[in-house]
């Protein structure tokens, strides 16, 4: 069985700074990453590091940098520097990747022959077709997969947490049709399914097309919230859950549907289902799958 090395953010001085609370966090959420794979903390200027860290090809294990500086994240050229030289220091036989894209929204199929990854304009134009061509080499090349699978943008998706719903590919279960869905929680805010009809309609076919996986007709309503005056916040954000070889980690958010979100998952896997406080965290824009990134064996 796979046995993933685990990665997360050192709870510096400064990043403390940053993220007043991380710390804390950081000592729990780590302790309980550590009762199934091994941990390393790792000094960075950012503690999303899904984002900004390699990813790895599949075949050789060897790990590629994109280039990270995503709109949606404001961050400063000096900033996206000193991410890049702590990438290179931490991982220094990384080899380049020379692509704008959040790591984040990439996610390989179960079979590993296929990538999904989120259209976005940070990667390219759509109406530039030479652009995504090459993109797509450079992509297949870092991730040694064999054809990458474009997905549509959510209108739910602000910042680009698709791939927490992707990753049901893997060990769980979508359907391929999606009915509208809310409620009020202590009435703070709507909460609605991240992916949308054409989403899924579009998973399904890719899928279908594949073979990647087979669908049941059920439907799985893992919950995001949708304000517009606190854009940012992942609280309420489920599907910002890490699946790895040996469990499954649950944020939590101190809300009234935290159970039933767990329930939810619970029915499609086998794997014990770890709780993950995120409540002061997911403020900050993410949750257990945005502060983690596993490798398989490192460079």
């Amino acid at each position: 069985m796979k046995n993933e090395i685990i990665y997360i953010a050192k709870p510096t001085w400064y990043i403390e700074d940053i993220y007043p609370g991380y710390t804390k966090f950081y000592e729990k959420f780590s302790a309980q990453l550590k009762e199934f794979h091994e941990v390393r903390s790792l000094e960075l200027p950012d503690i999303w590091v899904r984002d900004f860290l390699p990813v790895q090809n599949v075949k050789t294990g060897q790990l590629y940098q994109q280039f990270f500086n995503p709109r949606y994240a404001n961050y400063t050229p000096k900033f996206t520097e000193q991410i890049r030289k702590a990438v290179f220091y931490s991982f220094p036989k990384t080899k380049p990747c020379n692509v704008r894209i959040d790591g984040g929204n990439i996610v390989l199929a179960p079979n590993s022959k296929y990538a999904f990854c989120l259209e976005k304009s940070t990667i390219f134009k759509k109406s530039d077709l030479a652009q995504k061509n090459y993109v797509e080499l450079e992509l297949k090349r870092a991730l040694g997969v064999e054809e990458i699978l474009w997905l549509p943008k959510q209108p739910n998706d602000k910042i680009g947490h698709i791939d927490g719903y992707i990753q049901f590919l893997g060990n769980f279960l979508m359907e391929g049709k999606i009915e509208p869905y809310g409620t009020i929680i202590n009435g703070e805010f709507t909460v609605e399914s991240l992916l949308n009809q054409r989403g899924f309609k579009k998973l399904y076919e890719h899928c279908e097309s594949k073979n990647i996986i087979n669908y049941k007709d059920e439907l799985v309503y893992l919950l995001c919230k949708d304000n517009g005056k606190d854009w940012l916040s992942a609280k309420g954000l489920y599907v910002n859950f890490l699946a790895t070889s040996k469990a499954v980690f649950v944020p939590q958010f101190n809300l009234s549907l935290d159970e039933n979100a767990v329930k939810t998952i619970k029915i499609h896997t086998s794997k014990p289902l770890i709780k993950v406080d995120c409540s002061k965290i997911a403020k900050y824009g993410g949750a257990v799958h945005c502060l983690t990134r596993e490798y398989f064996n490192t460079i």
